[in-house]
Order: structure tokens, then C-alpha cells, then sequence
């Protein structure tokens, strides 16, 4: 979800082309929990996040606050998962 080529990845993504509202939508969720979690836009952790953010919302998961959520709910359980391993 980087400018330049993250746009051509998003709408290859499933073979499910996104429309700019869409990619707009995911862009500002996307980058508020990069900020929020300090990750740099092109690190693993955020491409990880940024494919769990498409797929939520080609589940179904249109609403901003809603998505932004589902985002803390999966870093959450990111951290929760490496510190029991």
C-alpha cells in the first residue's frame, strides 16, 4: 500500500480490481496504524497488515472506523501470538 507500484498490487490483489474510493480508504486506515505502530510503509509488517486490510475489505468491511478496528484487532493478536512463541 505504497505510492507508485502499491497501487498496481492493490488491484491485482485477488483478481478483484478496487476502485480509487476504495484504495483511498484503505490508504488512510493503512497509514494511521503504520503511524500509530512507528512501522516503515514498506516493512514486512506492514505489507502483512496491508494484505489483512484488503482481504477484510473485500470480505465486506467497507467502514473506515471499522477496518481501522480490525487493524488493532490483528496487530493485537500479532504480538500476543510471538510473545507465546
Amino acid at each position: 500500500m505504497t505510492e507508485g507500484g502499491g497501487v498496481r498490487s492493490l488491484q491485482a490483489f485477488g483478481g478483484i480490481a478496487l476502485l480509487p474510493e476504495d484504495l483511498d480508504a484503505l490508504q488512510r486506515v493503512f497509514d494511521s496504524l503504520c503511524r500509530e505502530q512507528r512501522w516503515p510503509r514498506e516493512s514486512a509488517q506492514a505489507q502483512r497488515f496491508g494484505r489483512m486490510l484488503i482481504r477484510e475489505y473485500q470480505a465486506g468491511t467497507k467502514d473506515e472506523t471499522h477496518l481501522f478496528r480490525a487493524g488493532q484487532a490483528f496487530i493485537s493478536q500479532t504480538h500476543q501470538q510471538k510473545r507465546q512463541a
